[in-house]
């Protein structure tokens, strides 16, 4: 596991650009998956500066969300399909028919959970998978538990996690408490990870984390330790308990 630590959030997200970037200039056909939240902004920002200057050409990337919200369509202002199609599908080259984000409008969620899942699988897994973590040491939207799932599924969201994403609902009360999204084992087969933290509310769960090289399902992100291609970006913030 490589940890890179940069000056503050801006530089961070620019070196997670440039990482992603490098991948795709390798692997035009790049298998992608994004997160969504303020964390990847800078980031996402950077990817469609470099298409727009420097020619990186999405046009053969493939590009998943690792999850979305139950009962948001994809349209939805609030929605994550629309959050990265916002701000950088619409943006870049990339063919709108080669991104793709759970049906979580499906009267079956478990067998739309499915058909993701096979769907992931059938474009040969992601080849890169860039991830934020929550506070509570989520990633995707894997909630620390006594058990957790490997391939899609419906995950009910912890508090703490609803109220972080309250900022970005005109009312609060309208967050949704459940959402679709990938397992451990869809992101563990992915062939590089790269995560992103930002922040001082960031440091302590990056520090429960880092400090101690064990897994347990009270840190979902701890199963990273499993994966022999990790990246892992701060910002000094978010660094700051690291020993």
């Amino acid at each position: 596991m490589e940890v890179i630590v940069k000056e503050n959030g801006e530089e961070a997200g620019r070196a997670t650009a440039g990482v992603i970037a490098s991948a795709i200039r390798i692997n035009p056909n790049l298998v992608l998956s994004l997160p969504t939240g303020s964390t990847p902004v800078d980031t996402l920002k950077g990817l469609v500066r470099m298409h727009e200057q420097e020619g990186l050409n999405f046009s053969q990337v493939t590009g998943f969300n690792m999850d979305e919200y139950v009962g948001l369509s994809k349209d939805h202002p609030q929605g994550y399909y629309y959050f990265l199609n916002d701000l950088l599908y619409s943006k870049v080259n990339i063919n709108p028919n080669n991104t793709f984000v759970p049906n979580v409008l499906a009267d079956d969620l478990m067998s739309a959970a499915q058909a993701y899942t096979d769907l992931i699988y059938s474009k040969g897994g992601f080849d890169l998978i860039f991830l934020g973590i929550g506070r509570d040491g989520h990633i995707s939207f894997n909630m620390p538990g006594a058990a957790l799932q490997p391939y899609t599924h419906l995950e009910t969201l912890s508090e703490a996690t609803i109220a972080d994403n309250a900022r970005f609902f005109e009312n609060p009360a309208r967050v949704p408490t459940k959402a679709m999204t990938i397992g451990l084992k869809i992101i563990l087969d992915s062939r590089k990870v790269i995560l992103l933290a930002n922040g001082e509310g960031k440091s302590q769960i990056i520090a429960d984390w880092l400090n101690n090289q064990k897994i347990s399902t009270s840190i979902p992100a701890s199963f990273l330790w499993l994966h022999n291609d990790v990246t892992v970006v701060l910002d000094k913030a978010a660094a700051s308990k690291l020993q």
